[in-house]
């Protein structure tokens, strides 16, 4: 008798420690995103040869969602909230979050804080239940002022571009939050261990995470890198015309970030890398980057000993 496919995979989180701090990396799910639009100043031949040189697909690429929940002992924090169950604007192979957060054994309620990297809707929309209630009830909120004055602004409702339905959804998914609103000072501690670090340009306020406990550092990136070949090896090359708020900055940040990671050895979190999205950015004698990213196994290493 034949078996059944089961046409599942594996609940998607992740846990590694940093110091005394616990992190779970919940898949969200990801991105079919086509080349249309996407790296508008790189040269062909050299993205052909990445292509070519990494076995990459040459139609698409594959952007996966990463949020991140750090336990520090003290407070459950998020960071981002996926692209959630209320909108299929960017497909349907998303809004996985809460079913894998429930796996690895967190619930919800839980979380104390949530960190936005920045309001586009993969981030910002998990926000929400599709009833439009809060998904994380007890949590307060956290976010730049000038992403907030971007994103949460009703006069984009009025406009012709994707800024009006993104918006739209941005300020539902808000909305349950306002009460408990904290605007982020990049450069500025935000919570005991936690920095803000300006990576803005895709968005116009965004900020990374720079989390550290016992001396060691991970910094969890948003949308400052979105494929893990092609922004290590051309830091330059700008993600979108359409959709960067301003691509030279942007691509300015992604130097920047790569940077301060590879010459102060913080671990590199990249939401949009493949799952779980971490690793280690290292420079090749050419200047450029080039990222190793974390081996998954079913090994739960004490701080300081993953391999």
């Amino acid at each position: 008798m034949a078996a059944p496919f089961r046409k599942s995979q594996n609940a998607g989180w992740f846990r590694f420690y940093l110091g005394d701090f616990e992190c779970t990396v919940v898949w969200d799910g990801y991105i079919h995103h086509g080349y249309e639009g996407i790296f508008p100043n790189a040269d062909p031949q050299e993205m052909g040869r990445l292509q070519h040189d990494w076995h990459l697909p040459s139609d698409h690429i594959p952007m996966d969602l990463n949020p991140v929940v750090v336990n520090t002992g003290e407070k459950l924090i998020l960071v981002d909230t996926g692209m959630g169950r209320t909108s299929t604007m960017f497909g349907n192979t998303m809004g996985r979050m809460l079913e894998n957060m429930r796996a690895s054994g967190i619930e919800p309620e839980e979380i104390d804080v949530v960190l936005m990297t920045h309001l586009h809707p993969d981030h910002s929309f998990g926000l929400i239940n599709p009833d439009g209630s809060a998904t994380f009830a007890n949590a307060d909120l956290y976010v730049t002022r000038t992403d907030w004055n971007e994103w949460a602004n009703e006069a984009n409702l009025t406009r012709n571009d994707f800024k009006a339905p993104w918006s739209e959804g941005t300020l539902a998914a808000v909305a349950p939050y306002r009460q408990r609103l904290h605007f982020v000072t990049p450069g500025k501690e935000v919570l005991p261990g936690i920095v803000a670090f300006s990576v803005a340009g895709h968005s116009s306020g965004q900020c990374a995470y720079i989390f550290e406990s016992r001396g060691e550092k991970v910094v969890f990136t948003g949308d400052v890198a979105h494929h893990q070949i092609y922004d290590p090896a051309h830091p330059e090359w700008f993600f979108h015309m359409d959709y960067d708020s301003d691509p030279e900055m942007g691509a300015a940040a992604k130097s920047a970030i790569f940077a301060k990671a590879v010459d102060e050895g913080i671990r590199f979190h990249g939401y949009h890398f493949p799952y779980p999205g971490l690793g280690d950015m290292v420079r090749r004698p050419d200047g450029t980057y080039r990222f190793h990213p974390q081996t998954m196994n079913p090994r739960l290493y004490p701080s300081g000993q993953e391999g």
